[in-house]
């Protein structure tokens, strides 16, 4: 069972989150309380083998992988929730909105495309070898790996560098992820592709992209609606990959105004 904390009234409308790849609840649970908790009942998930989630077993198959992850979750999630990813819980929560549309009221892609590695015809991602350098060196020195990665989000920001090391030390005084969950994690990024998926969502969908994302090419922001033409697309001017921590209001106003025009 994985780990989750629940912020605001039970009789508000349910918004479940999925954090990103190195993190865990705590990354985002001060900004949920202070911007989303007055309007939604929250229900923050930790991925397997982070925070305080156990792991699932090691799986030879990545989809067989990918299909234990996603069971794990859905058992987290309330019922008829409006369900909100961010980078690999994007893609996690597009698999359930997929496999699941019965439970999912609508879906928001924070930071998130439908594939996040590159390939022959997918030019909108991260290169195959920059994922093969975290593979290897999270196996090697994962203190050292995470430490980059939650550095590389910042970049392109237009945080305060101060603030970018605050955030960094933040995320160091948490709870390291297991080495499972790490490597879990970066197979699924490499896996998952909804590319054919992603216009056959009849949910209310939300595109939530930072401006300046180091991990999503801005080209990919600017022919976005070539991918999914029916869904909702904004920029966050200045944000990065993780809008939530430089751009808090901003990502909050995103998501409160889509949600709302769906009530």
């Amino acid at each position: 069972m994985l780990n989750k904390t629940i912020l605001g009234n039970e009789n508000l409308p349910k918004l479940a989150l999925i954090h990103g790849w190195g993190a865990q609840n705590a990354v985002w649970q001060d900004w949920a309380k202070d911007y989303l908790a007055d309007y939604y009942q929250l229900h923050l998930i930790e991925l397997p083998g982070f925070g305080r989630s156990a792991g699932v077993d090691n799986q030879d198959s990545d989809q067989v992988l990918a299909q234990n992850w996603i069971d794990e979750i859905v058992a987290a999630m309330p019922e008829n929730t409006h369900l909100l990813g961010w980078s690999l819980g994007g893609l996690l929560a597009q698999q359930i909105a997929i496999q699941h549309p019965e439970k999912v009221a609508s879906l928001i892609c924070l930071a998130s495309t439908p594939r996040f590695t590159q390939n022959d015809d997918w030019k909108w991602a991260v290169s195959p070898k920059l994922m093969a350098d975290f593979m290897h060196s999270v196996q090697a020195d994962s203190i050292a790996t995470l430490k980059s990665f939650w550095t590389l989000q910042m970049q392109g920001s237009d945080m305060p560098r101060v603030q970018i090391r605050q955030f960094v030390k933040r995320m160091q005084d948490y709870q390291i992820p297991k080495l499972s969950g790490l490597t879990q994690g970066l197979r699924l990024l490499k896996h998952f592709d909804f590319r054919d998926q992603a216009g056959e969502l009849t949910m209310p969908v939300l595109w939530l992209l930072g401006e300046h994302d180091p991990l999503i090419p801005q080209a990919f922001i600017s022919e976005f609606s070539t991918i999914q033409r029916q869904a909702e697309v904004q920029i966050l001017e200045g944000a990065a990959h993780t809008p939530f921590a430089s751009h808090p209001q901003q990502t909050a106003d995103a998501i409160r105004h889509f949600l709302a025009k769906l009530n």
